[in-house]
């Protein structure tokens, strides 16, 4: 098979929050992202073609003192049933048009 991605995928294991067309927002889990999307693990069926908001925040770190929350929005393009779990999982694939980052305290540009 060959690789379609049109970035580097970057592992990043935390909380976030989805927003998926006009539902409220629910919790999931962020496995990896790049610049063009994220592919996150949800409890919530979500279908492809979905548009959704995406919401985590990247802790403070050295070179950084304060936390940046970041925010998404795109549309969903892939829903993978994983096997093996004892409730349904699904992993999520959603191209991302836009990012914004936000220092807490601070308003969004």
């Amino acid at each position: 098979m060959t690789e379609r991605r049109r970035a580097h995928r970057y592992e990043l294991f935390m909380p976030l929050q989805v927003m998926a067309g006009t539902t409220n927002f629910q919790s999931a889990h962020l496995r990896d992202i790049s610049t063009h999307g994220v592919y996150f693990v949800s409890e919530q069926s979500i279908s492809p073609g979905t548009s959704l908001d995406v919401t985590f925040t990247l802790p403070q770190e050295r070179g950084r003192p304060e936390s940046v929350i970041v925010r998404g929005s795109g549309r969903t393009i892939r829903l993978d049933r994983l096997p093996g779990e004892s409730r349904p999982l699904f992993g999520v694939a959603a191209a991302i048009n836009r990012f914004d980052f936000v220092q807490p305290g601070k308003r969004a540009a």
